[in-house]
């Protein structure tokens, strides 16, 4: 059977598949081998995969209520995928036994972060005052994220999380030249 480990916070969590032993369905003949990685996250990449994930939401609420006041179609395709990348980072974070119920039950526009806090309230105010201004918030939000991201990359490189923060990063740069299309 292969089992990857990880350890976090004093905590560890095993994950693994396998079949059974012999030939026919698949299990490997004459034995069975365990192959065990071990990946510890440093305080610093949980807290940043915290903060990313506040990121995420404040990214899908801002366009979420851009898209109510203008209706333009961009900031309600941004948002869907917004949604998409906040889960992928709750799943990292519920896989490694990190608590999310205060972002995943959060209303909308409300944050955990003070200083997200008061970016939201910025960029909410900035938008409303026209759909150009609403533009260049997308575009800013995307613009910090990718820096915020590819700084989340380097302190948990090598690692899945790394992975999914590589995904999320590719996401940003679309939106990001979505935005500036459309301000063009």
């Amino acid at each position: 059977m292969k089992q990857a480990q990880w350890k976090f916070g004093g905590t560890q969590a095993r994950f693994g598949a396998g079949g059974s032993q012999g030939g026919q369905d698949g299990g490997m003949q004459g034995g069975d081998a365990t192959v065990v990685t071990e990946v510890t996250y440093s305080d610093e990449v949980l807290a940043e995969l915290i903060y990313m994930i506040e990121e995420e939401k404040l990214a899908g609420d801002v366009y979420e209520a851009f898209y109510e006041m203008y209706g333009l179609k961009i900031f309600d395709n941004i948002a869907t995928s917004e949604d998409r990348h906040f889960d992928a980072l709750i799943a990292q974070a519920e896989a490694l036994g990190l608590d999310t119920d205060q972002f995943v039950f959060n209303q909308p526009g409300a944050f955990e972060d003070a200083e997200l806090q008061a970016l939201y309230d910025e960029m909410i105010a900035t938008g409303s005052l026209s759909v150009t201004d609403a533009l260049e918030v997308g575009a800013a939000i995307e613009t910090k994220d990718m820096d915020d991201i590819a700084a989340a990359i380097e302190v948990a490189e090598g690692t899945a999380l790394a992975d999914v923060y590589e995904n999320l990063l590719a996401g940003s740069a679309n939106h990001l030249e979505a935005f500036e299309a459309l301000l063009a």
